[in-house]
């Protein structure tokens, strides 16, 4: 099964950037997540599979995917790398056209993974910085 991954270095806290990672509201502007089911524009209907946050880890499908793919299931995790630092990781699993991976390559993973992630960590790197000033 074709897969993406992206992942990017945060200089924050595992458990913060997990806590931001959980409202996708504030790091991607066209994508909520809401335990309860699916909620969001028609297009971008998403439903958990499975939420750990011992392991910080968020999968979930989109039945309605906005790209040219089928059987689809994305993970969002967030691994401890010091007490102050993580990676924040995005991959989907997918049923594609092999014709077409490139143009998936860069569309999603690039145009929405990379995107979203260089946002997460902006905004746990913000937030990690405000909170160790306010001390």
């Amino acid at each position: 099964m074709p897969s993406i991954v992206r992942r990017t270095f945060v200089a924050a806290p595992a458990s913060l950037v997990w806590e931001l990672a959980q409202d996708f509201a504030r790091w991607h502007p066209r994508l909520n997540i809401y335990s309860g089911g699916p909620e969001s524009s028609p297009e971008l209907v998403v439903t958990v599979l499975e939420q750990d946050d011992a392991e910080r880890r968020l999968a979930y499908t989109m039945p309605e995917p906005p790209f040219p793919i089928t059987d689809h299931r994305a993970t969002v995790r967030v691994s401890e790398d010091t007490d102050t630092t993580c990676y924040a990781e995005w991959s989907a699993e997918f049923e594609t056209d092999p014709g077409i991976m490139q143009l998936l390559e860069d569309q999603l993973g690039d145009d929405v993974f990379k995107l979203a992630l260089d946002r997460l960590a902006s905004a746990a790197q913000d937030e990690h910085a405000a909170r160790v000033l306010s001390r």
